[in-house]
């Protein structure tokens, strides 16, 4: 599938050079011609990053480090595109943040074989991020309809619980019309009863 591909670089001959690549791989090419522009085109979905490293103002490492340093867009691959060669900033490159990198001049091949490795990993991450969305719908639609139930449930007990209430109470009643002395003993049992349960701390119901 066709991917966007954001690409960093002062200099304006190596965007047109690198984006003549890109869409000849079948991708679509964004441009920046600084850091400061690079960082505001994330909000257009990139799937990966030419970055070049020597730019003024704001370098590629810079650059790299305020991209993992964004919540929103702190997985997107990058890859720097230098003329730097020395294991220094190599280093400097990973520690900021870096996916791999590539010298230049760009090799035509090695540049699609390592953008398609990167691509593939990003895919696998946005799937990952996909699925978990979804689980975590699926557990939200599932505690409500749980939590739906349980209310449910719990109206029912409850009316059940004043149903049986009403009928002791009426039962009491009954009691107190054909035997006085009944009905004081029922009412009698009723609070020993709650006076008892109380002293050994049971439950309400």
């Amino acid at each position: 599938m066709p991917k966007r591909i954001l690409i960093v670089d002062d200099e304006e001959a190596n965007r047109e050079l690198l984006k003549i690549l890109l869409e000849s791989f079948g991708h679509q090419a964004e441009i920046a011609a600084d850091g400061f522009e690079a960082l505001a085109k994330f909000k257009l979905d990139i799937d990966l990053v030419l970055l070049d490293v020597n730019m003024p103002g704001m370098d590629g490492f810079t650059v790299a480090r305020r991209i993992r340093e964004d919540q929103d867009y702190g997985n997107i691959p990058i890859l720097m595109v230098t003329a730097l060669t020395s294991k220094t900033d190599r280093l400097r490159a990973v520690e900021a943040g870096a996916n791999d990198f590539i010298t230049k001049p760009v090799d035509v091949t090695e540049l699609r074989v390592r953008m398609t490795s990167l691509l593939k990993v990003k895919e696998a991450q946005d799937f990952m991020k996909q699925h978990q969305e979804e689980l975590e719908r699926t557990v939200q639609k599932r505690t409500a309809t749980l939590r739906q139930s349980l209310e449910s449930l719990a109206k029912a007990h409850r009316a059940t619980y004043e149903a049986h209430l009403d009928t002791v109470r009426r039962l009491a009643v009954a009691a107190e019309y054909k035997d006085e002395n009944t009905a004081n003993h029922i009412h009698r049992m009723s609070h020993y009863s709650a006076l008892l349960a109380q002293g050994l701390h049971l439950p309400p119901d």
